[in-house]
């Protein structure tokens, strides 16, 4: 009996102590119908959009390069960047809001280049590439174009269509952000928390399908200059 008791008491305490750590660094007295799993998924979703931010910042640093010289493109992924890095920003202040408990992880270009990378090759460009030749040259691992055998990004970089790559880059990270969005919006759903589902609704999921669709249209213009591409892109950098 006296052991049945001690292993009760363990149990109880063990019950206790999982409960306390599961609360640790939320804020009690305003967290209400806030799961563990749904703040997690917000936090993930933070670092995604810290990274897509970092990644653009890269891309308008390379469009200012003096031998690409494309500054309507700079200046597109520069407010892509401050954009993305907003986002972030309302995610974090909603996180607060309801009382959750935000930490934040390390964002580094290579891991964008690889989460980029991974995305790409289940999008079948039409190219056919499936590597992101700008990011890994804009990173401290630009041997990786050589490595990887991409044809287009192991050419010489004055080769390769600047603003038609990146813009397919950039279309391919903004289709993965949504679909994260759209997982978070089903989980909330899931955990009956409509304040979430309606926040994402009203802040992120008419956004990001009309961003996408404004850089389906610049892909398809950009593909169009078959004859003298950099002629078209030129033309192209002006209109931005």
């Amino acid at each position: 009996m006296k052991t049945l008791l001690v292993l009760l008491v363990a149990a109880v305490a063990a019950a206790s102590a999982s409960t306390d750590d599961d609360n640790f660094g939320y804020v009690s007295m305003v967290r209400q119908n806030y799961e563990m799993k749904v703040n997690n998924h917000l936090r993930r979703q933070v670092t995604l959009e810290l990274m897509a931010s970092y990644l653009y910042q890269s891309y308008a640093s390379f469009f200012d390069r003096a031998d690409i010289a494309l500054p309507g493109v700079k200046k597109f992924f520069s407010e892509s960047s401050k954009e993305e890095r907003e986002h972030a920003e309302h995610l974090v202040e909603y996180i607060n809001k309801r009382g959750g408990n935000m930490q934040f992880e390390d964002v580094k270009l290579i891991d964008a280049c690889n989460t980029l990378s991974k995305e790409m090759k289940k999008e079948n460009l039409q190219s056919g590439r499936q590597e992101t030749c700008i990011c890994f040259f804009m990173s401290q691992k630009r041997e990786e174009n050589n490595k990887r055998g991409d044809a287009t990004c192991s050419s010489p970089v004055e080769d390769w269509r600047h603003a038609l790559i990146a813009l397919e880059d950039t279309l391919v990270i903004e289709k993965h952000v949504n679909s994260e969005l759209l997982n978070i919006h089903k989980l909330a759903s899931n955990n009956n928390d409509p304040h979430l589902t309606n926040f994402l609704e009203d802040v992120y999921l008419t956004e990001q399908v009309d961003a996408i669709k404004k850089l389906g249209g610049y892909i398809t213009q950009l593909r169009k200059f078959t004859n003298d591409y950099k002629l078209g892109e030129y033309i192209f950098d002006q209109k931005l």
